[in-house]
């Protein structure tokens, strides 16, 4: 499996510093839906959503591109770190600024050679009484358990030296176009970054430079997607050692409160591969309309606003 693709995405161009722990061979257990949503203690990590990110086809990351008057007005658009650089149409990936999460949308030919359609969710990790640092793991439910077995320390370089900036867990999951991960953020690297001192570590900060609340995003609220019963298991089972509440489940499909947002996993035996289906946002202000861009159709409701990303699976196997 390629260390870069599990969590790259998320950032950005710069260097990396990889710390990759011994995948345990063990086995997931089959899971227990009838207890998923049992009381398992708190003494386990603080689980918030950060961003996610899709790969789009050519034709819809063309028209992404060219779409002037949706870009002006639907959320703050940049190029990422370092320097929060405007996109143009060279710009192969673009990050969509809201108040406290953030999305990144690909092109098919991104730096980081992404395929479309491949698709990924980061969360931030935060343990109680205790601040970052480098030795820092996630409190889970079970000791020797194969999820979040691997880790990941990510620095970048910023005025002229390098910082820290999380250190990601996440499951053994060869093969999966769906990756999941999960990090401790460092506050150190925000005081670079705003030229103030930071206790704590908050999305909001990391968002504010560019963030406009003028803008109509202001955050994602739930997410919908289409596993393959290996995913699917790998999921349920990172949420289950992350003591996450069941919301609903309807047969075999999941709702899970993850954090500020709720997501929705349906298992399939027929699907190639996992992909997000839906992206439901809130938004800043009331809006009705609806926007299509090649094979993404985002429709906006009052302050809803639902991206569906069905099409470009269809027409993109």
């Amino acid at each position: 499996m390629k260390v870069r693709s599990t969590i790259f995405l998320i950032a950005i161009t710069g260097l990396i510093s990889c710390h990759e722990k011994t995948v345990q061979k063990n086995e997931p257990s089959i899971i227990d839906r009838q207890k998923i949503d049992k009381v398992f203690g708190n003494d386990v990590s603080q689980v918030l959503f950060d961003h996610l990110y899709v790969v789009l086809d050519s034709v819809s990351y063309a028209e992404f591109l060219g779409n002037g008057s949706w870009k002006s007005t639907y959320a703050a658009i940049d190029k990422g770190l370092p320097d929060f650089k405007y996109i143009d149409d060279t710009t192969s990936s673009c990050y969509l600024r809201g108040h406290e999460h953030f999305i990144e949308l690909l092109g098919p030919n991104n730096a980081h050679q992404e395929p479309v359609g491949k698709s990924g969710i980061g969360f931030s990790l935060r343990n109680k009484g205790e601040h970052f640092h480098l030795g820092v793991v996630p409190k889970l439910k079970q000791a020797e358990t194969p999820y979040l077995s691997l880790s990941e320390t990510v620095a970048m370089p910023l005025e002229e030296k390098r910082t820290t900036w999380f250190k990601a867990f996440y499951s053994p999951s060869t093969g999966t176009a769906l990756h999941t991960w999960y990090a401790f953020y460092n506050p150190v690297f925000l005081d670079s970054l705003n030229d103030n001192k930071h206790q704590e570590y908050s999305r909001e900060a990391f968002l504010k430079q560019l963030y406009s609340k003028e803008r109509l995003f202001k955050g994602v609220r739930s997410i919908t997607m289409s596993c393959t019963i290996k995913d699917y298991k790998r999921i349920v089972e990172e949420m289950r050692q992350l003591g996450r509440r069941l919301i609903r489940k309807e047969e075999n499909t999941l709702t899970i409160a993850s954090g500020d947002v709720s997501i929705t996993i349906i298992p399939s035996d027929t699907i190639a591969f996992s992909h997000i289906t839906q992206i439901q946002c809130a938004l800043n202000h009331t809006d009705e309309s609806v926007t299509k861009l090649g094979n993404l159709t985002i429709t906006n409701s009052g302050t809803k606003s639902i991206w569906d990303l069905e099409e470009l699976y269809k027409n993109n196997p």
